[in-house]
């Protein structure tokens, strides 16, 4: 490996290490595997990606896979951070805000932009991009596309996909391509080219045309596989690729670059805090609580707030709340108008609605609401607890149940736990039906590691038995491919794979991501501690 490095060394100009302990600390991500790469590389630009790419594109053609594994935070708790071969870090120096215009509200950025960062600098201008709310400040931009990031305001504002002008994409051979729709000639066109680019286009025309019903059956709230095929290509002949590259993962191509759409923003939220004895009562309300059309409506299963004070963290609304009677549950709604009098009103709202429950409400708008703000946090004190022993692994989070089957759901989600001998608090977006459960385990333990995967079956089986789908927010990555795709008909199946084929054809861009992995291979690559030490540096 160190002859690779060498030669590569004398073709960039970003770093290449080879170091033990650099490839030691790329080598785990947010979740619970471990996958160490041979080398470590932190591209400056463009055209380092574009020769690190075609090195291993002529590697492969001569029977040598060098897999390449993009990287920004590491904070994926799928395992779609880390891999064996090449580690290509662009959050060292691909992290550039080039230009923003104002009028337009585009932002050109590179990926290894932080969402602290981007965030600070739209401020300034009173935007935001609105589906990072609620993200890790140190996530990357270009993380955020890769795994195709929703948050807590999407019910209002959409995904980042919706967010997504223009992307820059390196090709698996080292080609570089820009998205962006383009019309029914300019697609013919491209259909044309000589290249990469062009079987790229007639592959994915291709694949959408054979599979025009297969297309039509897709669910938008799916983002299993490459589900987003069925958005590429419009009615009157326009064709995007960019909903494929958004939650691919790394496994399509490179992002190297994107021109983001921004939206204003305000400054304030009119919060309110809703606590009732009942979890039948608070999902009951749901429905009519998101017809007030908040900016986000968050749903918690109490437990979450009572490990919170288990650990000296008390919310002072829900401990006087719970003061004579326990609570069930908690929902947590914001509204993000301009005007002051506007979220008065409809916390005002708020209160009408739900006057006739038995349930204990807590409003406060503007600068006050910060207190209330900081509970859509509740779980970290259940997620990270201060053992590393036992953590809960953010595996569990990103599917979508629909409203009207919540409530069967949740009876069954119950019965889960009883089960499996685990607690199982659930908490997620109401607005769009978008959940995570968080079960606490010991890595240390064999019982334990085993219950990773015995929960992740049962758990996509019953999200599936409801209507839902498992992968609505975030990505398979490598732990839950095997267990997503055994619910999916063949043809789907399929047709997700001819759809990595198209973009890599050998097998370079982060292999056993977006995959049906082997449950025993997983479980070799299992750590035997949750260690979170290095983004503890700057937030979690």
């Amino acid at each position: 490996m160190s002859k690779v490095a060498t030669y590569l060394r004398g073709h960039i100009s970003g770093e290449v290490s080879a170091r033990s302990d650099v490839c030691q600390a790329v080598s785990t991500d947010g979740g619970v595997l471990s996958i160490k790469p041979e080398l470590v590389i932190y591209p400056r630009t463009t055209n380092d990606v574009r020769k690190v790419t075609r090195f291993a594109w002529q590697l492969a053609e001569k029977g040598h896979v060098m897999p390449i594994t993009v990287r920004g935070a590491g904070t994926d708790p799928t395992g779609a951070a880390i891999g064996k071969g090449i580690s290509l870090v662009t959050m060292a120096h691909m992290n550039q805000l080039f230009e923003y215009d104002a009028k337009q509200k585009l932002l050109r950025l590179q990926p290894g932009a932080t969402v602290h960062g981007v965030s600070q600098a739209l401020s300034l201008h009173g935007t935001a991009l609105m589906p990072l709310f609620g993200s890790i400040g140190i996530g990357t931009i270009g993380g955020a596309v890769a795994s195709g990031v929703a948050g807590p305001l999407s019910g209002k504002y959409g995904t980042i996909e919706k967010a997504i002008d223009q992307l820059e994409v390196v090709l698996a051979n080292g080609d570089v391509i820009q998205t962006g729709r383009i019309s029914k000639r300019e697609l013919n066109r491209r259909k044309g080219l000589q290249g990469m680019e062009g079987d790229i286009y007639r592959g994915i025309d291709g694949l959408i045309e054979e599979n025009g019903e297969l297309l039509d059956s897709l669910r938008a709230d799916d983002a299993t596989g490459y589900n987003a095929i069925a958005d590429v290509k419009q009615k009157d002949g326009s064709f995007d690729l960019t909903p494929l590259f958004v939650g691919s993962q790394g496994t399509l191509g490179i992002i190297t670059e994107m021109i983001m759409r921004a939206e204003f923003r305000s400054l304030h939220f009119g919060v309110a805090a809703l606590v009732y004895q009942s979890a039948n009562d608070a999902r009951d309300a749901l429905d009519a609580l998101c017809k007030l059309q908040p900016a986000f409506i968050e749903y918690f299963d109490a437990a979450l707030f009572d490990a919170a004070a288990d650990r000296g963290h008390v919310f002072q609304f829900y401990a006087e709340a719970v003061a004579k009677t326990p609570g069930e549950s908690v929902i947590l709604l914001g509204f993000d108008d301009f005007n002051e009098r506007h979220r008065e009103k409809q916390l005002k709202k708020v209160v009408k609605l739900v006057a006739k429950a038995n349930v204990a409400v807590t409003t406060a708008n503007g600068d006050v609401a910060g207190d209330l703000m900081a509970a859509l946090d509740v779980a970290y004190y259940t997620s990270f607890p201060d053992t590393v022993e036992t953590a809960s692994p953010g595996l569990y989070g990103g599917f979508h149940i629909p409203g009207e089957r919540f409530e069967e759901f949740c009876g069954h989600l119950s019965e889960l736990a009883d089960k499996l001998h685990t607690a199982l608090p659930l908490a997620g977006h109401a607005y769009t039906g978008t959940y995570t459960v968080y079960p606490s385990l010991s890595l240390h333990k064999v019982s334990d590691k085993q219950l990773i995967f015995k929960l992740l079956d049962e758990l996509t089986s019953l999200v599936t038995s409801c209507g839902g789908t498992m992968i609505s927010e975030g990505g398979e990555g490598r732990l839950k491919g095997k267990f997503v795709y055994a619910q999916l008909d063949e043809t789907q199946v399929k047709l997700y794979q001819d759809i990595k084929s198209v973009f890599d054809p050998h097998g370079i861009l982060n292999p056993g991501v977006k995959a049906a992995n082997d449950v025993k291979h997983l479980a070799e690559l299992l750590r035997d501690h949750h260690d979170v030490g290095q983004l503890g540096r700057f937030g979690i």
